[in-house]
């Protein structure tokens, strides 16, 4: 029987098969991640990770801490806290990014720890969002995350996968945001729960890769342990423009010439693959969508949701699903020359701060600025309840962000 992608990265990552075994759904696995993040929970992993006696990261390459959740905290012990996270990455050798370089997944992207048919891991839900860059990207608990550190292994069962073709075009106006909304709104009784979703289909081409990583990132809401996308032109292309801003930064963790040898060698599933389910979408057919109240498979158009006339106090532009540069242009031109309205407060902040440099360069930045919004530095801040801008109680917000259930951005 032959295999999907997800198959074959975790075979590729599996320790201890025999000469020509291959994995398939439902196996338990050893295997190696080639990277593991951990943000503010650093801390909590550092103390799992004494109390199983562990001192010494196994492969200091391996780990990668970036700090991103509550950076707005300037308090004493939340400084003593990233100071602590800071030290121990020195002492262990780790690569550290400090408050205000991003959020840890986007900086997992950009910094090119995240490659093409790599198993990369990380304590945090939305590590599904690697899936765009043809990588297989899942959550682990803190406890997990402490046994990586001490041994550069971990074990998991390989889950159902579920292949879901995207054919067609999106219409003008159309984002990757309104297809997995629309996914999720659609397939809302728990189609591909706890599987890892493989995304198919003619209509892949027409996807920007940002976009993809709003897709591959929201799977997570689906329910799905892994939302993985094909290593196509699109991709490839992307990986040009990282690889050569990694040479520029004196950080090689790969040229062009890796980007060709990945392309060529490229992961595709078998003809006699199998799959659990399958599932399809016109992406013609979607228009936008607002997903919510409380819960991202209940989801309203765009035109019901403008006769409703809804009051809106808070509205939110940020996060590691909406927070990158074609978001910011966007927005920057449909306020350009306008006000935010009175009463409402519009946050802003970017995935990183690179992305911020650059949204300040091409005049994105100033054109939010002027139109009244309100600028948060780079990282989670209000998306997981954070520092400036949360829901204060009876107030209604309209957010870019990847989750909306009561109490997910302030009050319950």
């Amino acid at each position: 029987m032959g295999q999907t992608i997800v198959e074959k990265i975790a075979t590729a990552h599996a320790e201890g098969l025999k000469d020509g075994e291959l994995v398939y759904a439902g196996d338990f696995i050893t295997c190696v991640p080639k990277h593991i993040l951990t943000h503010d929970n650093t801390s909590a992993v550092m103390g799992k990770f004494k109390a199983i006696g562990a001192a010494k990261i196994a492969n200091p390459r391996q780990p990668v801490f970036a700090v991103d959740h509550d950076i707005q905290n300037k308090s004493p012990e939340n400084l003593a806290k990233y100071a602590k996270i800071g030290n121990f990455a020195k002492e262990q050798g780790v690569d550290f990014y400090p408050p205000g370089t991003g959020i840890g997944h986007q900086v997992m992207i950009e910094e090119g720890y995240v490659t093409p048919g790599s198993m990369v891991v990380a304590s945090d839900s939305h590590s599904n969002i690697y899936g765009a860059i043809g990588a297989l990207g899942t959550p682990v608990v803190r406890t997990d995350a402490a046994s990586i550190w001490a041994t550069g292994r971990t074990w998991w069962q390989v889950p159902q996968i579920a292949r879901v073709e995207l054919t067609g075009k999106m219409q003008p106006g159309v984002v990757g945001k309104d297809v997995i909304i629309t996914l999720c709104g659609l397939f809302n009784h728990d189609e591909v729960l706890n599987m890892a979703v493989e995304f198919t289909g003619n209509g892949i081409a027409g996807i920007p890769l940002d976009q993809r990583m709003s897709i591959a990132n929201m799977t997570t809401e689906w329910g799905a342990l892994a939302g993985v996308f094909p290593f196509d032109e699109v991709l490839r292309e992307a990986m040009y423009e990282w690889a050569f801003y990694l040479e520029v930064i004196g950080t090689k963790r790969y040229t062009k010439k890796d980007v060709e040898n990945w392309y060529a060698n490229r992961l595709e599933p078998d003809a006699d693959a199998h799959y659990h389910t399958s599932l399809s979408l016109d992406l013609s057919t979607v228009i936008p969508y607002i997903s919510g109240p409380d819960n991202v498979k209940v989801m309203t158009s765009l035109p019901e949701m403008e006769e409703k006339k809804l009051r809106v106090n808070k509205a939110y532009l940020l996060s590691c699903v909406n927070g990158r540069l074609a978001d910011l242009a966007d927005a920057a031109k449909i306020v350009a020359g306008k006000r935010v309205a009175d009463g409402v407060e519009f946050y802003v902040a970017a995935a990183s701060a690179n992305i911020q440099k650059k949204a300040e360069e091409l005049g994105y930045w100033q054109k939010l600025v002027d139109a009244g919004a309100i600028t948060l530095p780079p990282g989670c801040g209000p998306c997981i309840g954070l520092g400036v801008g949360t829901l204060e109680k009876g107030e209604i917000g309209i957010s870019a962000t990847n989750r909306n259930f009561k109490g997910r951005m302030g009050h319950r």
